[in-house]
């Protein structure tokens, strides 16, 4: 569960995949958010983490889509009449190794992205997205859900 609080920080622009339209709130630098105030990330952080987010934010749009691509198949196998039993977990199959390897590569760029901040900015950073997930989803800001903006991160524009 580790891997998520980085990935909730940086990962809504990357995973979301709605630059497509009008601005939206990832458009700042999601370091001045809320969630990372007061860590007091330093210039070498950002531009550490900015090139980390930069080098892994096309293969995870990528994954992203084969994701959906193979949860799409999986559902066109199913919906079939009669069913193609084989296809179907060719298709499961196909999800699965997707999903592993969005997960993967999710957590290859989390691990970079901690080895950026000291143990104490972890901790403080773990203790913050702990208490974000205590909220209930309406409260949380944005589109709701596990990568969804802070809230106050909306209202920095």
């Amino acid at each position: 569960m580790r891997m998520a609080i980085l990935a909730a920080m940086v990962l809504p622009a990357v995973l979301m995949g709605q630059a497509r339209q009008a601005p939206a709130w990832w458009e700042s630098p999601w370091w001045n958010s809320p969630l990372v105030q007061d860590l007091n990330l330093n210039e070498a952080q950002q531009k550490d983490i900015r090139a980390t987010v930069r080098e892994y934010r096309g293969p995870l749009l990528d994954l992203r889509e084969a994701l959906q691509r193979a949860n799409g198949d999986l559902q066109v196998a199913l919906d079939q009449s009669p069913l193609d039993q084989r296809r179907a977990n060719e298709a499961i199959e196909h999800l699965a190794s997707a999903r592993g390897d969005l997960t993967r590569t999710l957590s290859q760029m989390t691990l970079r992205l901690r080895t950026i901040l000291t143990n104490e900015q972890w901790q403080e950073l773990e203790k913050r997205q702990a208490e974000r997930r205590q909220r209930p989803l309406g409260e949380r800001g944005g589109r709701g859900g596990r990568f969804a903006p802070p809230a106050a991160a909306t209202e920095q524009r």
